[in-house]
């Protein structure tokens, strides 16, 4: 199946006075994909966000929604919503009021409306808050309420500033929970975070940026296979190790050996994984050990991340 593009930006710079801020961003997003945009604090993530969304411009290049590249046009604003960090509701409304009110801006009849917002907060878990004021809303429950504002008028591209922070497990759990959901209803969603875990579990693309620039664009697998660096093999012997075996599997293997105890560690650099296992496997049963015990760490994209940002 052919992608079809939903967003494409075209050499966005940006800068603060003499600080390059932005320098010729070059995005593709493609629709029903969650795409992520990872990097340190300061790397540019928010002012792109504040630009895409028509909240701050660009010095130079353009960013093209669905053909368009006007963010301000009305009819293209129906179909994209942001969702920031911060609260975007009426702290003294409750919570249906709010859903009514920015609903109401949007010019949805009444009959719909109402339909959307039994459907909102149904979805998000928000219906036993339905006349409650949204001062009084937790944390996780605010950042619900942030969202079902935002999905009042069915946009078909989200936006969604660091959607997780601050929450508790179980609540970053529930969101990842219908960020996925509207995926499988083919919206299409651009999220920020500083969760590896998080861009690892949802995101069909990433893109690092770093110092304003993008550095990578790749898949989660395609990541952390170029850039994910080693893997580390454990292995727990019926007895201690000794010191042939471990000289045996040094000359074997592209890593370090380390023997503690009854324990065997290796920090394993090359590609061929399975082969590197067999070889590791045949080496300790051909010198007279058993295997009780075998622990493999992966590389994540956190060890992507602190290897491409030094």
């Amino acid at each position: 199946m052919i992608n079809q593009t939903v967003l494409k930006t075209q050499d966005i710079s940006k800068a603060f006075g003499k600080q390059k801020v932005l320098v010729d961003i070059d995005l593709e997003v493609f629709k029903g994909e969650i795409f992520g945009l990872l990097g340190p604090n300061g790397a540019g993530k928010s002012t792109l966000i504040k630009i895409l969304n028509g909240l701050s411009s660009q010095d130079a290049g353009k960013a093209v929604f669905f053909g368009k590249f006007n963010p301000k046009d009305l009819e293209l604003r129906k179909k994209v919503a942001f969702v920031p960090q911060e609260d975007a509701f009426y702290r003294f409304f409750t919570v249906e009021e709010n859903l009514s009110f920015f609903g109401s801006l949007y010019g949805i009849k009444r009959k719909e409306l109402k339909e959307r917002i039994d459907f909102l907060l149904d979805w998000l878990n928000l219906s036993f808050f339905r006349k409650r004021k949204a001062e009084h809303l937790s944390g996780g429950y605010r950042k619900m309420l942030n969202i079902a504002c935002s999905l009042i008028y069915n946009p078909s591209f989200i936006f969604l500033d660091e959607p997780t922070v601050g929450l508790d497990p179980d609540m970053r759990r529930l969101l990842w929970k219908k960020l996925l959901e509207l995926k499988e209803k083919e919206k299409t969603l651009f999220i920020t975070t500083h969760y590896m875990d998080e861009a690892q579990e949802l995101c069909n693309r990433i893109a690092l940026i770093l110092e304003g620039k993008i550095v990578v664009c790749k898949s989660p697998y395609d990541l952390i296979e170029s850039f994910g660096g080693e893997k580390n093999f454990k292995f727990e012997l019926d007895k201690p190790p000794t010191e042939k075996i471990k000289s045996d599997l040094k000359k074997a293997l592209a890593g370090s050996v380390h023997i503690e105890g009854q324990t065997i560690s290796i920090v394993y650099k090359g590609k061929q994984e399975m082969n590197a296992l067999s070889k590791i496997n045949n080496l300790i049963l051909l010198n007279g050990f058993t295997i009780t015990k075998t622990t493999i760490k992966e590389p994540d994209l956190e060890n992507v991340f602190l290897n491409l940002t030094g």
